[in-house]
């Protein structure tokens, strides 16, 4: 991380100036999270314009900037913002090399995992989207997608291949996930295309979208403007809006369809017609079967391996 040191702030950086967009776009907070951490969690104060637009300061920004970097590794936002500024930047020094409380918050966590898939037997939609409203708030898109979404689908998979759950319990819980899901790409579209763009899709016949939905939001914890659209998708068409919305990544999620050999076709068209800096990847059950036809193609075997590779895919030198 290098000299980390607290922020000095000059005396113009108390002077509300900033409008929500521009928070969310400095930041990569959503506005809705921006929302929820002032009105629950007095994370900062905007003031207010003769109209009743919020508007933030310098020093507001920097501070939910260190915030939301600090919550990145699972720690709960409702402590965080009693720190000062100095704690979370130590904080966030160590991330990555000493644990934040791993076992409480795994153990929270599977806890969660257990309401939810309590909530889904009872076929309480109700109850699963408070639930992971609540772990999205407080442990951010990253925790909450990659250990209580994708372990929650996991036990509800088994259990549906295993005659214990009926399709209509499946169908709630994706539902469910996928609102949650759409809700935070959907604040990353908003954005200006000032930040990265990646272009997120399944192919023709491929209908299984939560995949592509994950790395989605993921993609806008990332602070990448987010193209998402959606499942079923001919190649030619994705090339196409690949290139009308000057996308800079093109993301595909394969799950079901394993060695189809027109999807092969349809991919090697894809990688042939998208030009050379455009990086195209495959994730999803079914996507290693396609690395070796496709060589141009990434395979993203975790939504880990993706953030490593969208903010390697921000460096200068890679543009």
């Amino acid at each position: 991380m290098g000299d980390i040191r607290p922020m000095q702030y000059d005396s113009g950086s108390v002077a509300p100036r900033h409008p929500v967009r521009v928070v969310s776009e400095r930041t990569g907070l959503s506005p809705h999270v921006l929302r929820i951490w002032e009105r629950r969690y007095q994370a900062v104060t905007p003031a207010r314009s003769e109209g009743g637009q919020r508007l933030y300061s310098d020093a507001d920004i920097a501070r939910l900037t260190l915030l939301h970097q600090a919550s990145a590794g699972g720690r709960n936002v409702s402590h965080l913002v009693t720190l000062p500024d100095a704690a979370l930047l130590e904080l966030i020094a160590v991330r990555g090399q000493v644990p934040d409380a791993a076992g409480p918050l795994d153990e929270e966590l599977e806890a969660l995992v257990t309401e939810g898939l309590e909530a889904v037997e009872r076929l309480d939609g109700e109850r699963l989207d408070s639930l992971l409203r609540h772990a999205m708030l407080a442990h951010g898109v990253e925790v909450t997608t990659e250990k209580l979404m994708v372990p929650l689908l996991s036990l509800i998979g088994e259990r549906w291949h295993a005659g214990r759950l009926l399709p209509a319990h499946e169908h709630l819980a994706t539902g469910v996930i996928h609102r949650t899901l759409a809700r935070v790409a959907h604040d990353s579209a908003t954005g200006s295309l000032t930040r990265p763009r990646i272009l997120v899709a399944t192919p023709a016949r491929e209908r299984h979208e939560l995949g592509a939905m994950m790395v989605a939001a993921t993609a806008a914890t990332c602070n990448w403007n987010v193209l998402y659209l959606g499942q079923d998708l001919p190649v030619q068409e994705i090339a196409r809006a690949a290139e009308l919305g000057m996308a800079r990544v093109v993301a595909l999620s394969v799950v079901y369809l394993a060695d189809d050999a027109q999807l092969k076709t349809e991919l090697r068209w894809l990688a042939s017609i998208l030009p050379p800096q455009v990086r195209l990847l495959l994730g999803g059950a079914a996507a290693a079967g396609y690395a070796e036809a496709i060589p141009r193609a990434t395979v993203i075997r975790d939504l880990s391996a993706l953030r490593e590779l969208l903010r390697q895919e921000e460096r200068p030198d890679r543009r």
